[in-house]
C-alpha cells in the first residue's frame, strides 16, 4: 500500500513537473515576445525622435511648412478670385450673346435668310 501510494505521489509530481516545465517554456517565449515588442519599441522612438528634430528644424521644419503656406495663402485666394470673375463673365457674355442670337434669328426669318451653319451658335450651358 505504501508503495501504490508513493508511486501516486510520484505520477503527481510527474504531472506538476511537467505543468512546471511547460509553464517555464511558455513564459520563456513570453519574455522573448516582450523583448522584441522592447526592441522595436525602441526603434519606434528613435524614428519619432528623428520627426520631431525634423520638424523643429527652422529651415525645413513645420514653422518654415507653415510660412510658405502663409505666404501663397493670398495669392491662392487672388487666383480663386480671379477664376470665378472669370466665370462669372462667361455667364454674362453667354447669356448676352443668346440674347442677340434671338433677336437675330427674328431678323433673319423676316427677312428670309438662311444663316450659314458656322455661324449658328452651339447648344450650350
Amino acid at each position: 500500500m505504501a508503495n501504490d501510494d508513493s508511486q501516486k505521489i510520484k505520477e503527481l509530481l510527474e504531472i506538476i513537473k511537467h505543468k512546471i516545465d511547460m509553464m517555464d517554456v511558455s513564459r520563456t517565449a513570453q519574455s522573448a515576445q516582450l523583448a522584441m515588442v522592447r526592441d522595436q519599441l525602441s526603434m519606434m522612438n528613435g524614428k519619432f525622435d528623428e520627426m520631431s528634430e525634423t520638424l523643429k528644424d527652422p529651415d525645413t521644419g513645420l514653422k518654415a511648412i507653415n510660412r510658405r503656406l502663409d505666404s501663397n495663402t493670398a495669392a491662392v485666394m487672388e487666383l480663386e478670385s480671379t477664376v470665378k470673375g472669370y466665370g462669372d463673365m462667361y455667364k454674362i457674355n453667354d447669356s448676352n450673346i443668346r440674347k442677340i442670337e434671338k433677336r437675330t434669328e427674328v431678323l433673319e426669318n423676316n427677312a428670309d435668310i438662311e444663316p450659314s451653319p458656322e455661324f449658328i451658335l452651339a447648344e450650350g450651358a
